[in-house]
């Protein structure tokens, strides 16, 4: 992001307070630029100290000066007016030295120098300094005032020129640098929902897909059975009650973001909706040590593949192997199926979830299907709690 659209993002959260009380930063901010014309008041010197007392002159200066300055904290977000006022500051510096008007009007390029860097950049920075230092080193060798007063006036602004426009190049920097962090954190959050909505789309196409699955079927051998086995309908009327109740409460859980499948128990649920569509499923698990988002991950793997298997394969047998190789978890699931058929949401989900976790996946059609799941082994002691059984 350019530096321009940070400061313009600056101004805007600078602009937009929607009626709310200003937080006293902003005020200080606000008020800043009004309170330095307290600095006029050095223009008093020169008349005080004279014979004559030449007031009318720094009057007139002053009269002229504070509305092109005030002009100037107006016209901050507009660069062609606002260096129109910072040119006018300055040519009223130019006069009243020149013109012997009062020795003291040097304080207006101090002003015209911190108008001209508020929100600034290195580049202008360097070229308002550059053109100040010009102006006093003329005005300083042109001027008729006795050198002891030229060094006392022009003192001042020789110092103070540099310092103000070093702390307001400081100060637009430390503001740049906020805006940038807060679009930062604007990004990371918009993100992170991004990935919160993909995480319970994921885990609801996997949990529902197959639930659904699960029902439609139960419900159509239930509805077969009726009049032939009433026992075994009710008890298939059972079991769609239950498995909807439990994914209910998964669902649930699913969109909190808590949801930890266990292996076993989705091993065990595979098994029965496999059995009820008369699918054969022979699985054979190693004791590995499990993450639980490892296990959550896996569980969720092998509960879309016996999805795919009721939805789409024809397969009469699935086969399930959990073992450890190496430094890495494979989970392998094939099915004797008719293979072929592109790779569609749940899968790409699968493929995400794993990567996510530092693993691979991958699949192959050529003879039914064939899922690879890998992830890297964790590096703690086996616990038995984490221990998966069949």
């Amino acid at each position: 992001m350019s530096s321009a659209n940070v400061a313009s993002t600056v101004e805007r959260e600078a602009a937009v307070e929607g009626g709310a009380v200003t937080p006293p930063f902003r005020r200080w901010r606000a008020l800043e630029p009004y309170i330095y014309l307290c600095f006029l008041g050095f223009l008093a010197f020169e008349p005080a100290l004279s014979v004559d007392g030449r007031w009318l002159p720094t009057l007139l200066l002053i009269a002229v000066f504070v509305p092109t300055y005030v002009a100037g904290v107006h016209w901050q977000d507009k660069r062609p007016k606002l260096y129109v006022a910072c040119g006018a500051m300055a040519t009223l510096a130019i006069v009243g030295v020149s013109f012997q008007l009062n020795v003291n009007a040097t304080m207006f390029l101090i002003y015209a120098a911190a108008s001209a860097t508020r929100d600034t950049t290195v580049p202008r920075a360097v070229v308002v300094v550059g053109l100040a230092f010009a102006i006093l080193a003329g005005l300083f060798f042109v001027s008729d005032f006795p050198l002891p007063f030229r060094w006392a006036s022009f003192l001042p602004a020789l110092l103070l020129v540099p310092v103000i426009v070093v702390t307001q190049l400081l100060q637009a920097e430390r503001d740049r640098h906020n805006a940038r962090l807060r679009l930062s954190e604007e990004e990371i959050e918009r993100l992170a929902a991004i990935a919160e909505r993909e995480r319970i789309s994921r885990d609801l196409h996997d949990l529902l897909g197959h639930t659904l699955s699960t029902i439609t079927l139960k419900s159509a051998l239930a509805a077969r059975l009726g009049s032939t086995d009433p026992e075994r309908a009710s008890k298939e009327i059972r079991d769609v009650e239950e498995i909807s109740r439990t994914t209910l409460d998964q669902v649930r859980e699913a969109v909190r973001g808590y949801r930890r499948s266990g292996l076993a128990e989705e091993i065990s649920g595979i098994r029965k909706t496999l059995e009820t569509a008369d699918i054969g499923f022979h699985v054979e698990v190693e004791p590995v040590d499990l993450a639980p988002e490892q296990e959550s991950a896996l569980a969720l793997a092998l509960r879309e593949s016996a999805t795919n298997v009721l939805r789409h394969s024809g397969a009469t047998q699935v086969r399930a192997a959990l073992r450890a190789e190496g430094s890495e978890i494979v989970l392998t699931i094939t099915d004797n199926g008719q293979g072929g058929g592109s790779e569609g949401n749940g899968l790409s989900g699968i493929r995400l979830r794993m990567q996510a976790l530092g693993g691979t996946f991958s699949r192959t059609t050529e003879e039914g299907t064939r899922l690879t799941v890998r992830l890297p082994m964790r590096t703690l002691p086996l616990r038995a709690e984490s221990a998966c059984q069949p």
